[in-house]
């Protein structure tokens, strides 16, 4: 299951490791179940790098706290719906073999 990162002092989230609070500069946080989002845009790119699916979907979604994340999206997935945010999926074929990572996918599914 995917992480959340949340500041022990004001409680903003984030998706990104970070020494400190971009908020209030605290540099204590807590790793939380991040909870169902909502894709706020999806984009599609068609001309990708070498080894990344082609045409590859992505979505912004928003999760609780302001809690905001870029990442491939399921076929199935279009702006406004609930996600979760679940890994093991392949993202690329990298130099040192395949890459996997988190994907966007439908909340109910």
């Amino acid at each position: 299951m995917m992480r959340v990162l949340e500041c022990k002092a004001c409680g903003q989230r984030s998706f990104y490791d970070k020494s400190q609070c971009l908020d209030c500069g605290n540099d204590e946080f807590l790793c939380e179940n991040p909870g169902t989002g909502q894709v706020i845009s999806v984009s599609t790119v068609h001309v990708t790098p070498e080894g990344v699916r082609e045409p590859n979907r992505l979505g912004l979604a928003s999760f609780p706290g302001d809690a905001n994340i870029i990442a491939q999206i399921g076929d199935s997935v279009s702006s406004g719906d609930d996600v979760v945010l679940k890994g093991g999926h392949e993202l690329r074929d990298g130099r040192d073999g395949i890459v996997q990572g988190a994907r966007l996918l439908p909340a109910d599914g």
